[in-house]
């Protein structure tokens, strides 16, 4: 099969299953070359995936008509020279993408839809031009896939039109090889990391952090990344000396050693689909404690991997963080735990299969259409 993947953001994702898929596929990877530069390891560039070719695409919306023009004919040409059975799509938007898909032949499209409505928060101002594209993209799609049975049915409520087209295919790990366990623990570590907005919770951790030094239990909190939600509490952050502040963008080669500094990654998030977040803890065999909110309990299997509490709950995250934080016995079992999920469950062979599956799924109804419209015009 000619697969034609097509990512200006989620590169990591798209790399993963590229790479994946080229095992037993030819595939054109058309990627955002500074996503693609800030999110890919360089351990992971370098797996082999000899059948997978990868084109460039700009970082612009309509603002030089230069690269506007670049990426439309880039991205229109490159696919319609590699004649894809099936055109496979990130949902995240440029004008040249949109474009770019009306000067393309009528190819089956497949869109994977990460987060089915905007977070709460600064996500949640997103443009009219933002709302008429994923919009259209939804509703050109042949088939929908998401990352969570919670997701879509979700999904088929708020786009009864998808009924029946949506498929559920887990987020698999990213971040850097890991094939070790994990042996090292670090005294009750938590690691918040990430973009702070407002539905990251970050307001519920420092509740729940200064509930446990109140009945004298002692953690340490490394806050990694930065956004808006970050200021609204900066100053309590930076004068509890159970918080160490990364305030910046983290670089994708320090993930790694963030992680291994950690005993538990700590999400108390407001609301969420599935989570980035959690699927890097995953590759790093980190334990988690998360909120059942979205589809975040699919990933964070409570007693597994980790443990799930409700949100906007810090008394809740607080029990969770004394239950497990100095328990190397439980650390240990949640981290093997983890380890299984990513090497069986969630690994990028087992996405790759079911996404081969949908793929061939939406060529068959395809072809059922076609060969419906041949008979009605050739009686």
């Amino acid at each position: 099969m000619k697969i034609a993947l097509i990512a200006v953001h989620f590169s990591e994702y798209a790399f993963r299953l590229a790479q994946t898929l080229a095992i037993n596929h030819d595939i054109l990877l058309c990627v955002n070359k500074k996503n693609f530069t800030n999110e890919v390891s360089a351990s992971i560039q370098r797996a082999p995936a000899p059948r997978c070719r990868i084109v460039w695409l700009p970082d612009t919306w309509l603002r030089s008509p230069l690269e506007f023009a670049t990426g439309v004919t880039t991205l229109a040409g490159t696919i319609r020279k590699f004649k894809p059975d099936i055109v496979h799509c990130q949902e995240a938007v440029r004008d040249y993408l949109m474009v770019a898909l009306q000067l393309l032949p009528r190819y089956p499209l497949v869109l994977t839809i990460h987060d089915h409505v905007p977070h709460t928060g600064q996500d949640s101002n997103v443009s009219q031009r933002v709302r008429f594209y994923k919009s259209f993209l939804r509703k050109r799609a042949d088939l929908v896939i998401v990352h969570g049975d919670q997701i879509r049915r979700d999904c088929e409520r708020l786009m009864p039109w998808l009924t029946g087209r949506i498929v559920s295919i887990p987020h698999g790990p990213l971040g850097g090889n890991m094939s070790l366990p994990r042996t090292r623990w670090n005294n009750g570590t938590l690691l918040f990391f990430g973009r702070i907005e407002a539905y990251k919770g970050l307001r519920y951790l420092i509740e729940a952090v200064r509930l446990l030094k109140k009945d004298g239990v002692d953690v340490k909190v490394i806050i990694a990344g930065t956004g808006s939600d970050l200021a609204c509490h900066r100053q309590e952050v930076i004068t509890e000396p159970s918080f160490e502040l990364l305030d910046r963008y983290i670089d994708k080669e320090e993930i790694a050693d963030l992680f291994a500094r950690a005993d538990i990654a700590v999400m108390p998030y407001t609301d969420a689909t599935q989570s980035g977040v959690a699927a890097i803890a995953l590759n790093y065999r980190c334990p988690v404690i998360a909120t059942d909110v979205g589809s975040l309990a699919e990933m964070v299997r409570n007693g597994s991997n980790g443990v799930l509490v409700p949100p906007r709950n810090p008394e809740a995250l607080a029990e969770a963080i004394r239950s497990i934080a100095f328990d190397r016995e439980k650390l240990a079992n949640m981290s093997a735990h983890a380890a299984e999920l990513a090497d069986n469950d969630f690994s990028w062979s087992s996405i790759g299969l079911r996404t081969q599956l949908a793929y061939e799924r939406v060529r068959r109804r395809t072809d059922d259409r076609t060969a419906v419209r041949s008979y009605a015009a050739n009686g």
